[in-house]
Order: C-alpha cells, then sequence, then structure tokens
C-alpha cells in the first residue's frame, strides 16, 4: 500500500488530500492507497478573513472549519500533531507524538510572519496570521479601549488609542480598513472621544497594494483616509518597543507613542518547510525550488504546493503569487501528477496557473477588485467588489465543506451581522428592525419596476 503524507491543512493542503481521496476513489483504488493529512490544529482556517474576527465583524468559529467534518466520509486519516523534523532520505516525518513514514509527501505547511530583522516587532507586535493571533488581536484592542476609558491622563490615552498597522499589502489594508470601522462603534461602547484614536497603516512601499493597478491602490488609499486612517508610505520601520514604534523618515529616525502595532509586513515558510529547505534545493525565505509538475528538485516523491513553492511559469518573469488561487490551482496540479505516478497510467501535466483576478476589502462595506480572464482583466470597486469577493468565499467553501458551510457563511456575514458593517448594509440582518421588512421592499420594488 502506498502511503501519501499531506504536511499542512491549508488551502492547498486540504483541497489536495480531497481531491486525490476522490479521485482514487473512482478508480476504485482508494483500498491500495492510505492518504493521512497532519497539521498541528484540528482544523482548517481561513486565512483571509482574519481580520473579520480581529475587528468583531463576525464571530470567531466563522473562520474555523473542522477537519472531521472536511473530510467526513472520505477515507483521509486527520493527524493532529507538530512536525519538528523531516528525513528526506528516510522518508519520514518526526513529531511530538510519533514518526509518520510516507512514500510520498506533499508540502503545504503554508508560512508565518517574516519581521526582516526590525529590532522589537517579534516581541512586541502583534500579528494576523493564525487563528489564535485573530483571537488575540480582538482581545487586545478592547483591552485598550477599556483601559484608556478609565485613564485619567490624556497623553496616555491618546498612546493606548494609537494604532499602527504595519504592511500595506492584502492583510494590512484590510485591517486597517476593518479596525476603522470598528473603531466608532467602540468610542461609543467605552464612551470614549472618536477624536483621542489615531490609526495608521504604514509601508515602505510607493503605494499600497502593488498588485493592483495604481488607480486602484489609489481607491483603497483614499478609503483608508476618509475612514481615518493615515496612510504612511515610502516609510520604514526601524524598531518597535512596548509602547513606542520608530520609524524611518526621509533618511531620519523618529520615534512616536504607540498602543498597539500590528505586523502584517511578509511572510516567509513555516518552521517545518525551513527544515525541509535544509535537504531540498531552495531560495529566500524557505520557497522550495519546484520543476514543472511541482515536484522538489532530485525528489520526485516529494510535491510542494501553495505558499512553499518557488515556481516560475513558462514566459513568466516573476513567480507565482502566494495566494490563495495558486493554492487552489497547485493543489489540482499535484493530486493528478500524485496519481498518475502512483498508478503509472496518464500522463503528467506542466503547472500553468492562470490567475483570475485579485480583490482587497477595505472594511465590510467597500472593496477594489481586479478580476477577469489573464488576457481581459477589469477592474470592479464598491458593491461589485465586495460581491465577487462574497462570490468567491462561496466557491471555496463548496470544496471544501459543501452547502452547509455556504449557509453558515450567509448567516455570518448577512443575517447576523451587527452594525450594518454588510456591503448590503443592515436590509438583510435578522439583528435589525429592517429583517422583516424585507419581503415587503422586495415585492414594492419588483411593483414598482
Amino acid at each position: 500500500m502506498k502511503k501519501i503524507v499531506v504536511l499542512g491543512a491549508g488551502y492547498a493542503g486540504i483541497l489536495t488530500a480531497k481531491k486525490l481521496e476522490k479521485k482514487f476513489r473512482k478508480m476504485k483504488i482508494d483500498n491500495e492507497v492510505s492518504i493521512s493529512i497532519i497539521d498541528r490544529h484540528p482544523f482548517h482556517t481561513m486565512l483571509t478573513e482574519l481580520h473579520e474576527v480581529a475587528a468583531g465583524r463576525v464571530e470567531e468559529d466563522s473562520i474555523r472549519i473542522s477537519l472531521k467534518k472536511a473530510f467526513a466520509g472520505r477515507n483521509v486519516e486527520i493527524i493532529t500533531d507538530t512536525i519538528s523534523q523531516i528525513s528526506i532520505e528516510e522518508k519520514k516525518l518526526t513529531g511530538s507524538l510519533g514518526e509518520y513514514e510516507y512514500d510520498y509527501l506533499v508540502l503545504a505547511a503554508g508560512s508565518k510572519p517574516t519581521y526582516f530583522g526590525v529590532e522589537g516587532a517579534d516581541e512586541y507586535s502583534y500579528k494576523l496570521w493564525s487563528y489564535e493571533d485573530a483571537v488575540l488581536l480582538k482581545e487586545q484592542i478592547h483591552h485598550v479601549f477599556r483601559k484608556a476609558a478609565c485613564e485619567p491622563d490624556e497623553a496616555e490615552k491618546r498612546r493606548l488609542l494609537t494604532f499602527y498597522v504595519v504592511g500595506a499589502g492584502f492583510t494590512g489594508v484590510e485591517m486597517a480598513g476593518e479596525l476603522a470601522e470598528y473603531v466608532p462603534f467602540l468610542c461609543e461602547e467605552y464612551e470614549i472621544d472618536p477624536s483621542l484614536v489615531s490609526m495608521h497603516n504604514v509601508d515602505v512601499l510607493k503605494r499600497s497594494v502593488p498588485i493592483l493597478p495604481e488607480k486602484l491602490s489609489g481607491k483603497v488609499e483614499k478609503r483608508l483616509e476618509k475612514m481615518g486612517v493615515k496612510v504612511m508610505m515610502e516609510t520604514g520601520v526601524t524598531a518597535i518597543g512596548e509602547d513606542f514604534i520608530e520609524l524611518n523618515q526621509d533618511g531620519r529616525k523618529n520615534r512616536y507613542p504607540a498602543g498597539t502595532v500590528i505586523w502584517t509586513a511578509g511572510i516567509e515558510s513555516a518552521d517545518i518547510t525551513g527544515e525541509a529547505a535544509k535537504t531540498l534545493e531552495s531560495v529566500g525565505r524557505g520557497r522550495i525550488q519546484v520543476d514543472s509538475f511541482l515536484r522538489a528538485k532530485d525528489h520526485e516523491e516529494v510535491y510542494v504546493v501553495g505558499d512553499n513553492m518557488m515556481f516560475v511559469p513558462q514566459g513568466e518573469e516573476a513567480p507565482v503569487p502566494q495566494m490563495v488561487e495558486n493554492c487552489e490551482q497547485s493543489a489540482h496540479t499535484a493530486a493528478h501528477n500524485l496519481i498518475c505516478a502512483i498508478t503509472g497510467t496518464g500522463a503528467m501535466e506542466e503547472y500553468k496557473p492562470s490567475f483570475h483576478g485579485v480583490m482587497v476589502s477595505v472594511g465590510g462595506r467597500y472593496g477594489v477588485a481586479r478580476v477577469g480572464l489573464p488576457n481581459h482583466m477589469f477592474n470592479l470597486c464598491s458593491f461589485f467588489a465586495m460581491l465577487s469577493k462574497h462570490f468567491i468565499n462561496v466557491i471555496y467553501f463548496i470544496q471544501v465543506l459543501g452547502w452547509n458551510k455556504v449557509w453558515s457563511y450567509v448567516c455570518h456575514e448577512f443575517f447576523t451581522i451587527r452594525n450594518r458593517r454588510s456591503f448590503l448594509g443592515g436590509h438583510f440582518s435578522n439583528r435589525t428592525p429592517s429583517f422583516l421588512l424585507m419581503p415587503l421592499r422586495v415585492w414594492l420594488g419588483a411593483v414598482w419596476v
């Protein structure tokens, strides 16, 4: 019996395991192959939605998907363990609870924050790259507001209510927007003057979310400024302390008081991938070099997908981006090629990703998107951008957990949303007086049309 181990239950890992199991079952050889998925958590986390939990828009369980539910009725062994060592030569993984041998390994361990050597960043900043990070940050935000409400000294109160989001990529912009949308409600809850709160989005880049066209980056920055966030581009962070942040502005280092610093400035491969990179050919930040079939160089039994892979498609200059669509498409290619390798039938396919765009939300009511086909992309803003985001999430949930999760997602995002923090306002929320009037409004609208 051939043993396949998928290391990591992130976007790429969970989809690879499901595609493999489904195909082997259809081929009626699932009793000849064993599939195991190993992760330190018994659940899958929607990393792209962490900011919604951190800023209190949705409940914590909305971004957590049970692996038992995801693989219910499927012949996949779920192992909860933290893997600390990989022996590529012995084809063995070592964790805190045991050792796991494999014939084929799918490396999908994901990423972790990287700090670029900034002093104090790891110790004093709050991260946003895991379920625990989101919950901890949510508690911190409430803590500083609670503490500031009872603080008699205005200078200290202002410091407590000063937020810096370091990084103006996808995660940074979305966190800054979500926080800015949340602050007015927190001020009302804790009886704090909104003028005492200051929010900053800092990055060394020339513009926010550079993967977007310059026009859309401008819209993102304009929206953040409108929401009360001071956007500070071409500004580096040189140090972070318990109560301050130090910025490099025009060659001078300036220190400012800060109550909460949120680090979203970059990622590198997870520790266990870095361990594998000691044996496998790799490049910067622990990404494993793969061939066109997504196999590690000189080790055809190791497949690498998602954030852990370094691959430059034919005709392209830049490597594939570390985003969800790359995870989904690489999972499909790796699963197909694994099946070919194990069964000895069919032709392996080269990885030729075809990305359909990117989308970034700035709070729950506004977003921008660049979507379409590879040779025909177009820009979306506001309502249609947010609609595209939720549509993409629904498609993903169908792949991972089916319609039950889709219904749960719709409830979290629309039916139980508070404070009108949805691009549909509060019209569909059963927590507003307008909910029961919605059918009447739809009928009157249809009559008018």
